[in-house]
């Protein structure tokens, strides 16, 4: 009973569209009385429209609007100046950058007009001459290059073509090819079958072979070497010949077998008060340097003897082999060849065998001893034993320490030649033992 005496709601008002207002379209005259004309409605074709649209004009001044609009006309100013009537605006110029020199040289610009893709290289355009009064007539002239031709190496001729020339070549000059070289021996080749020699020749293989069979067991065994890798060094110092006051000294140095000369260097020049670069030492009659080892002189022993000298000294022991050997430094350099004593008279058998070949060839031998220097004699093939000892006695100036003829005493001297550790004796022949020109003999038995 509640719900059916309770009151209804009453309903929401629906909002109304307010009527646009009158607008007079008429202009006021001078009359005070004012006519109204109904709206016109107008339709909107974009919904754009709708809100671009200004309401307070009606649609004969929008259609005036437009038409003014498409009779507008851009208006110039003009100057007021009478002057500046005639002469036109000056533009503002862009600012230019410099140019660089090499645009500017008329034979660059007259090499890079040149197309070199163009495989002609006999004449050249001259170009960039029509401002002058004769341009025309210079530009339809033609002149030789005068820049240099390309270098460009030609391309690689085709294997064929040039298998070709060649056979046109041997063709034409009728050589035959070379044969090819050998690769193989022939199967037909005995080892076994025996080869005939020229006597000659075999006599000088059979010594290469007897040579180097001596040679052989020195040299495939080992260096006698110490337990330790050191080794004493004595220098006995050779003072000048000329020099009275000069005495000989001995230094004993200890050192490494793999280390240079260079400490031992500087250290006797110390003892010997004189600068490294002026001190000289040989060892076994041979110059050595700073830069070598002991293992380089292959010496394997515990203790070796060095001769050290002055520079001074050493030139002058060069210049006088006689006092040279009568000195402890051993020159290491021959002697100038010295012909062999053949203008005193013969007295025996074998220095007359020495006269008598006076037609053979001649060679010469670098004599060595342990008294004496090298020594240089001239020989010829026919030349006994004995006598080139007997001139190399001479020369080395101890021809009276050695008598020659009388019965030979027990224990007495017995000055021999020595070929690879063999002795001649004094009636053979020296061109029995194949030697050649310059190859060193020992004399033994002094």
């Amino acid at each position: 009973m509640a719900d059916s005496n309770r009151p209804r709601p009453r309903p929401r008002p629906k909002p109304k569209a307010k009527a646009a207002p009158a607008v007079d379209t008429k202009t006021p005259g001078p009359s005070s009385s004012t006519t109204s004309s109904p709206l016109k409605t107008v339709q909107i074709r974009d919904d754009d429209e709708m809100f671009m649209r200004n309401r307070g004009r009606t649609s004969k001044m929008w259609e005036k609007l437009e038409k003014m609009n498409q009779e507008t006309k851009v208006i110039h100013v003009e100057s007021d100046s009478d002057d500046e009537e005639g002469t036109p605006k000056r533009r503002k110029q862009k600012r230019k950058a410099k140019t660089p020199p090499w645009q500017g040289n008329k034979a660059l610009d007259r090499l890079l007009s040149v197309d070199l893709s163009d495989d002609s290289d006999d004449e050249v355009e001259i170009t960039g001459s029509a401002t002058t009064p004769r341009g025309k007539q210079l530009a339809n002239r033609k002149r030789q290059r005068t820049r240099s031709r390309s270098i460009t190496p030609p391309p690689a001729l085709p294997i064929q073509q040039v298998q070709h020339a060649r056979a046109l070549v041997q063709q034409a000059l009728n050589t035959a090819p070379r044969p090819a070289s050998p690769t193989q021996r022939d199967d037909d080749y005995d080892s076994d079958t025996p080869i005939f020699l020229n006597p000659e020749l075999a006599r000088i293989a059979e010594a290469e072979a007897a040579r180097a069979s001596s040679q052989a067991p020195a040299a495939s065994s080992p260096p006698p070497t110490d337990n330790n890798d050191t080794v004493q060094l004595s220098v006995k110092w050779q003072p000048h010949p000329l020099n009275e006051a000069g005495k000989e000294e001995v230094w004993v140095f200890k050192m490494n077998r793999d280390d240079n000369f260079r400490d031992l260097f500087e250290a006797t020049a110390e003892e010997a008060s004189i600068l490294s670069e002026s001190l000289i030492m040989s060892y076994k009659g041979k110059r050595i340097f700073s830069s070598v080892t002991p293992m380089t002189l292959q010496i394997w022993t515990a203790e070796a003897e060095l001769v050290a000298c002055e520079k001074v000294t050493y030139e002058y022991l060069r210049k006088n082999p006689l006092a040279a050997s009568y000195s402890a430094f051993d020159h290491m350099t021959p002697a100038p060849d010295v012909p062999s004593d053949t203008d005193e008279p013969p007295n025996t058998q074998d220095e007359s065998g020495a006269e008598s070949d006076a037609d053979g060839d001649t060679f010469t031998l670098i004599l060595r001893s342990a008294i004496a220097k090298d020594i240089t004699l001239t020989v010829r093939p026919t030349t006994k034993c004995g006598a080139i000892v007997r001139a190399f006695l001479k020369k080395a100036g101890v021809a009276d320490k050695y008598p020659e003829g009388g019965a030979k005493r027990k224990g007495a001297k017995d000055p021999r030649l020595s070929v690879d550790g063999d002795k001649m004796g004094n009636d053979v022949e020296i061109g029995d033992a194949d030697l050649e020109d310059g190859d060193l003999v020992e004399v033994v038995g002094l």
